[in-house]
């Protein structure tokens, strides 16, 4: 297993990931959602029909994070972001 992050730790955004995934398969003929499992990391396939191999071509998802001088984290207009995300996916 990766080490535990020290308690000073930097964290950055997607510095650091775990070593655990969390699987929850949808049945759509036989009651919707199963019960959620948590697995070590692996890799996993996706049909290459999936829907998101297509679309998420088509819809940039554009939010994006700055650090400010004063270390703070500042989001750069998130409302006009989910506008434009709710809008291209109609």
């Amino acid at each position: 297993m990766k080490p535990k992050p020290a308690a000073d730790h930097q964290y950055t955004f997607g510095g650091l990931s775990t070593d655990y995934m969390l699987e929850i398969d949808y049945d759509v003929h036989n009651g919707g959602w199963k019960a959620p499992i948590i697995k070590p990391n692996a890799p996993f396939e996706l049909d290459p029909a999936n829907a998101t191999l297509h679309y998420s071509i088509e819809c940039f998802e554009g939010l994006k994070a700055y650090i400010t001088e004063d270390n703070k984290t500042m989001l750069f207009r998130p409302d006009k972001n989910f506008e434009r995300m709710n809008n291209s996916h109609k």
